[in-house]
């Protein structure tokens, strides 16, 4: 018996049905080396992308052309824990969504410049 590309095949399908059933995009956000890339180096980047409810329109065009959509949960309408709400260190600080944006609630951000002015 050769166990070697069968327990492989067994971990992509248990780590397939863990992505479906249970979480989304763990593997990327937890495990990828990639993906732990982005987040430690948005966790310490000066440039972010705020969030604010207050100038949301909810229409959802910002989700649609994200390249990492679940960075972007608290624009769906109800689900935004404050009213000014950073957006998370996965996301990749591409601007599309800020671009796309009609209302303006997605901007981008200097940490710290608003304490100097």
């Amino acid at each position: 018996l050769i166990y070697g590309p069968s327990l492989a095949l067994g971990w992509v399908a248990l780590l397939l049905v863990f992505e479906v059933v249970y979480s989304r995009r763990a593997w990327c956000r937890y495990v990828c080396p990639i993906g732990l890339t982005y987040g430690a180096v948005g966790a310490i980047s000066p440039v972010r992308v705020v969030y604010d409810l207050n100038q949301c329109f909810h229409e959802g065009d910002c989700r649609k052309v994200c390249l990492v959509p679940h960075v972007l949960e608290m624009v769906i309408k109800g689900r935004s824990p404050e009213v000014i709400v950073p957006v998370g260190p996965d996301c990749t600080r591409c601007g599309l969504c800020v671009d796309t944006c009609p209302s303006g609630a997605l901007k981008f951000e200097i940490k710290g410049l608003n304490k100097l002015l």
